[in-house]
């Protein structure tokens, strides 16, 4: 199944692919960038590369942060322990991963972003975070 993530600038958009494990091949979630006016594929990314664990880690969403950034929050299964909720910054034009971010506050799989660079996650039922990248590329906590 293809899912259509968001619009990138320069007529290009995001896809995220979920596996639909009919095939054992088939057995991948991936993100891809096209462009639209050819409807080439520009970039490629095999989600498995951001998992702890292949088999059980779980991407749900991919949102475009900005012109320049792609934010894939997941829920990963290390061994032995509960599940985490982890998100990744990936880079817009190429998929690549830039790293994994790490917020001073606990974050969900739930992100809204908001389109210039900023994001919200809620924490619990009551509290809402906005975020932007710092300018390391590391998350800072907004209004709350």
């Amino acid at each position: 199944m293809h899912a259509l993530a968001g619009f990138l600038p320069g007529s290009r958009m995001l896809t995220q692919r979920f596996a639909e494990y009919l095939f054992p091949a088939d057995d991948r979630d991936e993100l891809a960038v096209y462009d639209l006016g050819s409807g080439e594929q520009a970039a490629l990314l095999d989600l498995a590369e951001l998992a702890v664990d292949p088999e059980e880690d779980e991407f749900s969403s991919a949102e475009v942060l900005d012109a320049r950034h792609v934010l894939v929050p997941g829920r990963v299964h290390p061994e032995g322990g509960a599940p985490q909720t982890r998100h990744w910054l990936l880079d817009a034009d190429t998929l690549r991963p830039l790293g994994r971010l790490g917020c001073p506050a606990p974050v969900g799989e739930d992100i809204t972003a908001l389109g210039d660079g900023t994001w919200l996650t809620r924490e619990g039922d009551d509290r809402l975070h906005r975020w932007r990248l710092g300018s390391a590329g590391s998350p800072r906590a907004g209004t709350r």
